[in-house]
């Protein structure tokens, strides 16, 4: 068991905090690269859940160890991209 001093170490804190960071770094690395992929899918004309499937299998191609169907799902609804456009029509507005 760790005393108390050792636990407030400021060396320990401070590869804590390193750490922490490294983690961040590799979320946002993460979040940028399904973003990336998913869009080029979605351009290419793909279907949304074939698009997420794609999405995935890609990932997990390139040994990237988060790429689940939740964590996917999770960084594409932060980000805005499953979505649904609302669309008006001529006609169909509100100020008519």
């Amino acid at each position: 068991m760790k005393s108390p001093h050792q636990l407030s170490d400021p060396k320990v804190s401070h590869i804590r905090k390193d750490r922490s960071d490294l983690r961040s770094i590799k979320a946002d690395n993460f979040r940028e690269e399904v973003c990336k992929v998913y869009d080029l899918l979605i351009g290419a004309g793909m279907e949304t859940q074939e698009a997420i499937r794609k999405t995935r299998s890609a990932l997990k191609a390139i040994n990237y160890p988060f790429a689940t169907y939740d964590l996917v799902m999770a960084k594409l609804r932060a980000s805005g991209r499953l979505r649904k456009h609302l669309h008006v029509k001529a006609g169909d507005g509100i100020n008519e």
